[in-house]
């Protein structure tokens, strides 16, 4: 077990003339946050009795005192002064950025000469048009003349067309050609970027270690790197016989510090280290009266935001990959092994972290008047006792892949419901039985419109399905309006579907090749001499 920790708060000068000893040191360790990373390095130390003033150089230049802690293997051991510094480090890169110079300039030349190929093809093309307008012009007039040599004609004619088709396929081969040496290009112009960034200075960490013996002894240093990233993502495997549903968790990382990240153990954890650590403030609020003037501009509007939902700090693994480590404030991912993360890679990082399955209920929902197309729904009661981080998930049902969507955030004991995409099985159809608009009675003075459907729903699968239709009444908010529902309507099972007002759901259990037809009608009736908004 290591002994102390200590937290650098602020910078000191090293003071003394005890020799500085240089030592080297090796990523160990990395854990990654939401936003930013916290890089562990490790060196072995030789320490002397006594004083022991030490020089840990080569490292990345963003390291900020903030953050920044000293940790000793070893209780005996004291930590004194302490001094974050930079170096110049230019000629350390000089071979590097030479080298992918040379590269660049090559491509670069490559791309002119595809340029200069790709402008002389042009040329020809407009040569060879204008022989063709030329002998087209000679041709007609030997034609009116009646001297016109067909053969010549002929083998004209096959000279242009293999010479325009020879240019055309020159200039489509020339540009394939050239996006693919503007793709390597971009990439080596964005390495020679790095590198005469991070070839400017490095970071040196100087302090003194207080040993009471000559030890050997091991020296972790951890500081916070900003250019890093990982997020949850999901993907959803639906069988729709069994109704097995397996889900996997997935981290995708994003590596843009300015070190390479080989071999470490790797942490992913949902902590947020740079996020607020204050609560907001308030301020006092103060009313006044004032006397209104024509014409005055009007007074400004205060907007107020609402705090946003704070992010969830805990994220569930069952069956897990890795075994978290669970906290009070954030859960740690340890991820299995060791791990390679490098910093120049186009394409986030895509590592495994758990897998959860659950025995779903499959609900065809259905909302006809929108779309006649039926749509899966998966639906469980998440029984686990982390929550799940919205974020995106990829979604197969019976080894298809459907699409993409988002996974909603998932509480203990919360009733879940996870788009499965089309179900292709269920069809629906909507026939509509004439509804009249602009009906006025002659003693009451009202009009009324009214609304009349037929929704039919037939199963084609080859089990029984769930299904689910949804629609709507209107909700009137002026005491003249009134809605009415005519008896020969099929009432709904549900009203004010999510306590919204007028939402209405029929819901029934289809057998394979049964036939569910919904009478959907109502009638608004209102004043004749006012105009119906909002129908």
């Amino acid at each position: 077990m290591f002994g102390k920790i200590f937290l650098v708060l602020i910078s000191l000068v090293v003071a003394g003339p005890t020799l500085a000893t240089d030592a080297s040191s090796r990523v160990e360790s990395v854990t990654v946050y939401a936003r930013g990373a916290m890089v562990t390095r490790v060196a072995t130390l030789d320490l002397s009795a006594g004083s022991n003033h030490i020089r840990l150089t080569g490292l990345v230049r963003d390291i900020r005192m903030e953050g920044l802690q000293i940790e000793v293997a070893a209780d005996d051991v004291q930590v004194g002064q302490i001094k974050l510094g930079r170096e110049q480090t230019r000629s350390a890169f000089d071979d590097d950025v030479q080298d992918v110079q040379a590269q660049i300039d090559k491509l670069t030349l490559d791309i002119m000469a595809i340029d200069d190929s790709s402008s002389a093809a042009t040329l020809r093309l407009r040569f060879l048009q204008g022989i063709a307008d030329g002998y087209a012009k000679e041709a007609w007039f030997e034609g009116t003349r009646g001297t016109a040599n067909i053969e010549s004609w002929q083998a004209a004619l096959d000279l242009l067309q293999t010479g325009t088709e020879d240019a055309n396929d020159l200039i489509r081969a020339n540009s394939v050609k050239k996006s693919a040496l503007n793709k390597d290009l971009s990439v080596l112009t964005r390495r020679l970027q790095e590198l005469r960034g991070g070839a400017l200075a490095a970071s040196v960490v100087e302090f003194s270690l207080a040993s009471g013996t000559a030890k050997q002894v091991e020296v972790r240093l951890h500081y916070y790197q900003q250019g890093a990233s990982w997020s949850p993502r999901y993907e959803a495997r639906l069988n729709s016989e069994s109704g097995a549903l397996k889900l996997v968790q997935q981290a995708e990382i994003t590596q843009r510090t300015d070190e390479d990240w080989q071999n470490v153990t790797l942490t992913l954890s949902t902590s947020e280290p740079e996020s607020a650590l204050i609560a907001p403030e308030l301020g006092s609020r103060f009313l006044d009266l004032y006397e209104p003037r024509m014409n005055a501009a009007p007074l400004a509007r205060v907007a107020y935001e609402k705090d946003s939902p704070a992010r969830l700090e805990e994220m569930v693994v069952a069956g897990a990959i890795a075994r978290p480590d669970v906290s009070a404030f954030a859960v740690n991912y340890p991820v299995p092994g060791r791990s390679s993360v490098s910093n120049d890679r186009d394409e986030p990082v895509s590592i495994n972290l758990a897998q959860f399955e659950f025995n779903v209920e499959l609900v065809t929902r259905v909302v006809p008047r929108q779309s006649t197309q039926a749509f899966l729904l998966a639906k469980f009661v998440y029984d686990q006792a982390l929550p799940l981080q919205s974020s995106k998930m990829t979604v197969y049902v019976d080894g298809v892949y459907v699409g993409e969507t988002q996974m909603p955030t998932a509480l203990r004991q919360a009733e879940m419901e996870l788009p499965m995409g089309r179900d292709r099985r269920v069809e629906v159809r909507l026939e509509s039985q004439g509804g009249e608009k602009g009906k006025q009675g002659i003693i009451s003075k009202r009009k009324s419109e009214s609304t009349d459907y037929v929704f039919e729903v037939i199963n084609r699968r080859s089990t029984v399905s769930q299904v689910e239709v949804l629609d709507l009444y209107p909700v009137a908010r002026n005491s003249d309006i009134e809605v009415t529902v005519p008896r020969s309507a099929t009432p709904p099972d549900e009203r004010d579907i999510d306590d919204q007002p007028g939402l209405v759901l029929w819901r029934k259990s289809l057998a394979t090749g049964e036939t569910w037809r919904i009478r959907h009608q109502y009638e608004i009736t209102y004043p004749a001499k006012s105009v119906l908004s909002g129908n």
